[in-house]
């Protein structure tokens, strides 16, 4: 789906439109008497007070006074005087910011031409107001125009400033980068805004109005496709505003909403939302419903699709389309881009065929008022062609990303991401259509280029980029025409590029340090590695703090951080290229072969793999001796929908939203239980029969039947779901007869399908030699309430509810497990400091039993955590970040906590946190959860668990056999629920 970006310059136009008056001029003709100057005096000092009035934060405050002005200077001016037109020509902005555009650019064009009637003298004042049209025009998506009259503003006021700080030049350089912008220039846009930004830093103070205009930069980035650069420029953007905006300026909310776009570009629609609601709230409180605020609404609404709430975004895109219309007119941009986001939550609730028909309509009017190569043309083309082909109307489909592909050809090169991800969906098109050879030959040609563009981000060591997230959504659509086509081997290849994840390079990372062979090598390769993750750590914690709204000094500190973490992987790279330039790129780079995969398999394995794309779902079931390829017309949307229907119905926490609040029974701390009717009549029995079916269909049930031990490797939301929990459909489901997937396999999760040739487990347990063991953190007395491994609505560590019951927890893990060295930290010794001094490449088995927070749990958590005994310097929080720190060299890892295997990071969904980070410091295989765990059911499974790995089992197998007791057995009160059985996976490789 296309992510919209709305200009903040014509977000917020206080300061852009108002033309700074100087004092009056006593020119006039020669017939008029004139004003006395005892009314000079007075009309200067009313014009003076309206002038120092903020427009931006009370436009009609801002109005009332300059009708005052307006109507005082009316007594000393005949009618039609320039005097007067001057003077009204400030009402131009008044109308603009309180939703009159079109009635603006008819005021600015009449008193223009009263201007331009008065002579020489009068030139500079018809050049002020032509900066306001200027604006105006970009706003009515008259860009051309508004392109030839900005450069000649711009020339005029450079002219006019002598060399001095002037805020009008400013304003001339923003106005004109933003007509460029526009026009499809984007560099020249990004350089001229960038020069708007330099000349309002000339000043001693930076002016109030100029906010939006360093608001203009990271949108230009963002929409560039520079994501790394448009972070860091909203981070300093925001730092720059709160230094010299006061709270709650509506200026702010046009980086707040860039903010949003961000977060929705790296796949994190939740936060978006609040963002993005923030700036609605914040312009709503000083401009009601203005269209600078029902441009956030568009936002919004992005953010409610991304996360499958389209009723909502249905109603909040008209909503907005609506008022706009009114407002400034049906063929402005802002009314199209809002109308296109309506059409984009209709397709997303199945009827395409309206969202077809009102994007023509925008289409229309966009070929009309736009150049040829303008990105909205041809993007709204790509959307068309989506549309199209989710209708199963090929030849449309063809048509418009054909005509799509001719527009970038004419501006973009070859290898430009956006050109490459409309052939390969051009291509999928084409095979869908019946061109099998024609569709094919595209695909593979553009799949080399991406490969090409990859591997050199790769190679740069740039991680999770804008351009890197673009580039595996046109391995998208080049899968769904290999699988459609029937070509395995390159379907296959295409979906180990589409499906890569940070877990899936953890693991890589790990192993290329293990098999560099000499030491000092290994090191050099983990101190490059640490680099870079350092760097996307601390640019998502910009990125957060950003859009809180943190103090300046606390995102300037993160901001150091991040310059200085960039030199050393810089300098990393320069020294790891010098002495083994071989591994720059990361190892496992190269997909495997249907081939190699089928010999690492054993004869009781069978590999599912689940790739999501924007088109389609593909699977793959594979055994030694068998292939099975299989595609599921289900999008990411779709299965994006379904997961999060099925959690909201297993996971407490699920169902409380984003605020995460849990509904507590009072009881003893390991035996009280979630209410029977809350979680038995919340699970959504359909939702998991339709997913079941969607990865299960007759094809890929007949590969894995009868293999007992299915590895799972998926991507996108099903990475946050336990496939364990799926069913097939039953006329009357119930917890007792629904037969769970775990029934039928022992459920192993990858990391990435590179995992299955990796030396893997064995299938049986392991003599350990060594236990180490961390829990029980020193807190707050557990109470009467139901201790859950998660911090709800804690804002402080040492607020978290204590966790009596996972000290004996570790003990029996320990005594079960029989290692004759054991070191288990409790309490008081349970600590950061305790962690990071000990010798870890010893341990066999690793254990953590506590609190798992993710980021935003406590006031200040950026990223997720564990939680530990806090004291001295350590704030009792064990971060990811710290993880990746540590060295290990542990067969399996223990998380006995909450949310271990939730996502932290943009590209990811789910493994992306906690659990990558014990990948990436060298945890083979982990025991990892999905949601908020209680207390008992933590302990009954990994205990069970544990105990049989201790005697030589499989501890998949015996993770399998712990659930499948507590759905049979009932070991404890509500022991039968999902919530309660199906939280843990195993994470194996």
């Amino acid at each position: 789906m296309r992510k919209h970006v709305v200009l903040a310059v014509t977000m917020a136009m206080a300061g852009v439109l108002a033309t700074s008056a100087p004092a009056l001029s006593a020119a006039r003709p020669a017939s008029a008497a004139g004003p006395s100057p005892a009314e000079k005096a007075r009309l200067e000092k009313m014009r003076k007070a309206a002038d120092d009035l903020d427009e931006g934060a009370d436009p009609a405050a801002y109005r009332k006074a300059w009708e005052a002005v307006l109507a005082y200077g009316e007594t000393l001016y005949p009618a039609g005087h320039p005097e007067l037109a001057w003077l009204e020509g400030e009402l131009v902005t008044a109308d603009y910011l309180q939703g009159d555009v079109t009635g603006a650019l008819a005021r600015a064009e009449r008193l223009g031409a009263r201007l331009e009637a008065g002579g020489p003298e009068y030139r500079d004042r018809r050049m002020e107001l032509a900066n306001a049209q200027v604006v105006i025009l970009m706003t009515l998506s008259d860009h051309d125009r508004a392109r030839k009259l900005a450069a000649q503003v711009l020339e005029w006021r450079i002219a006019r400033s002598e060399g001095k700080p002037s805020s009008n030049v400013a304003a001339a350089y923003s106005n004109y980068a933003n007509a460029e912008f526009e026009f499809g220039n984007f560099d020249k846009a990004i350089e001229l805004v960038r020069k708007a930004n330099a000349e309002d830093r000339r000043h001693e103070t930076i002016p109030v109005n100029a906010a939006p205009r360093f608001a203009n930069l990271p949108v230009f980035l963002l929409q560039s496709g520079r994501l790394e650069e448009a972070i860091e420029e909203a981070r300093a953007t925001q730092a720059t505003l709160e230094g010299f905006m006061p709270k709650g300026h509506p200026y702010l909310a046009t980086n707040l909403n860039t903010l949003a776009r961000i977060l929705l570009t790296l796949g994190r629609p939740g936060e978006a939302e609040t963002v993005s609601r923030k700036a609605v709230d914040i312009a709503v409180a000083r401009f009601g419903q203005s269209q600078q605020a029902v441009s956030y609404m568009v936002t919004v609404a992005q953010a409610l699709i991304a996360q499958g709430k389209t009723d909502e975004a249905i109603a909040t895109a008209r909503q907005a389309a609506d008022i706009l219309t009114k407002g400034i007119g049906p063929d402005a941009q802002r009314t199209l881009m809002a109308r296109e986001s309506y059409a984009d939550a209709i397709a997303a609730s199945g009827d395409r065929e309206q969202a077809i028909a009102i994007l023509r309509e925008v289409n229309a009017t966009r070929d009309r008022k736009l150049p040829p190569f303008h990105r909205d043309r041809i993007t709204g083309r790509d959307q068309l062609a989506i549309f199209s082909f989710e209708q199963g109307d090929m030849a449309a489909a063809k048509t418009a990303q054909t005509e799509a592909q001719a527009l970038r050809r004419s501006t973009f090169p070859a290898e430009d991401i956006a050109n490459l991800t409309g052939e390969a969906r051009l291509g999928a098109i084409e095979v869908h259509g019946g061109d099998k050879a024609g569709g094919l030959k595209r695909v593979e040609a553009a799949a080399a280029l991406l490969d090409e563009r990859l591997a050199r981000l790769r190679a740069a060591g740039t991680r999770r980029s804008g351009l890197e997230l673009e580039i595996r959504a046109a391995y998208g659509w080049a899968l769904d025409a290999a699988v459609t086509a029937g070509d395995e081997a390159l379907a296959f290849r295409l979906a180990q590029r589409m499906m890569e994840s940070s877990a899936g390079r953890a693991v890589q990372e790990e192993e290329a340090r293990s098999v560099a062979g000499d030491p000092q090598l290994a090191e050099l390769i983990r101190e490059r590695q640490d680099a870079a993750i350092e760097l996307e750590a601390l640019l998502d914690r910009q990125l957060r703090l950003a859009g809180r709204g943190a103090d300046t000094a606390t995102i300037e500190a993160v901001a150091g951080q991040r310059k200085a973490a960039a030199v050393r992987l810089e300098q990393r790279t320069a020294a790891l290229a010098a002495r083994a330039p071989q591994l720059v790129a990361p190892a496992g780079s190269e997909p495997l072969t249907l081939e190699s995969v089928r010999e690492a398999l054993r004869s009781d394995e069978a590999l599912l793999i689940a790739g999501v794309s924007e088109s389609r779902t593909t699977l793959f079931a594979i055994t030694r001796d068998r292939v099975s390829m299989a595609m599921s017309p289900a999008t990411a949307q779709q299965i994006a929908t379904l997961v999060t229907r099925l959690r909201t119905g297993i996971s407490l926490q699920a169902a409380a939203g984003a605020g995460r609040s849990f509904a507590l029974r009072a009881a003893s701390p390991t035996r009280a239980a979630i209410s029977d009717d809350r979680t038995a009549t919340g699970f959504d029995f359909d939702a998991s029969a339709r997913l079941h079916d969607i990865l299960f269909p007759k094809a890929i049930r007949s590969t894995i039947a009868n293999r007992s031990r299915l590895l799972v490797a998926a991507n996108a939301s099903l990475t946050t779901l336990p496939l364990a929990v799926l069913a097939p459909q039953r006329s009357d489901p119930t917890l007792r007869n629904a037969h769970w997937l775990i029934r039928d396999h022992v459920l192993v999760t990858l990391p990435s399908i590179a995992s299955v040739t990796s030396a893997r487990s064995t299938g049986t347990g392991r003599k350990v030699h060594s236990f180490f063991a961390v829990g029980a953190p020193e807190l707050a007395p557990a109470g009467t309430a139901m201790a859950f491994r998660s911090a709800d609505m804690a804002r402080q560590v040492r607020d978290l509810p204590a966790l009596p019951a996972t000290e004996p927890e570790l003990r029996t893990v320990g005594r079960a497990l029989a290692a004759p060295e054991q070191s288990i930290l409790t309490g008081s010794r349970a600590t950061e400091q305790a962690i990071r001094t000990a010798d870890l490449t010893r341990t066999n088995v690793l254990a953590f039993a506590t609190h798992g927070l993710m980021a935003g749990d406590l006031d200040g958590l950026d990223e997720p955590a564990l939680v530990m005994t806090p004291g001295g310097s350590d704030d009792g929080l064990l971060t990811a970040s710290e993880i990746m720190r540590l060295r290990l060299a542990a067969d399996w890892v223990i998380l006995s906590a909450c949310n271990t295997a939730a996502g932290g990071s943009g590209d990811d969904s789910g493994l992306a946190g906690i659990a990558r980070a014990f990948l990436y410091a060298g945890g083979r295989n982990l025991l990892a959860s999905h949601w908020a765990v209680r207390d008992d059911a933590a302990a009954y499974l990994s205990v069970g668990t544990v105990r049989k790995y201790g005697r030589g089992e499989d501890p998949a197998r015996a993770l399998r056999e712990a659930m499948l007791r507590m759905i049979d057995k009932r070991p404890f009160e509500g022991a039968e629920q999902p919530v309660n059985w199906a939280p843990f996976v195993f994470v194996g490789r």
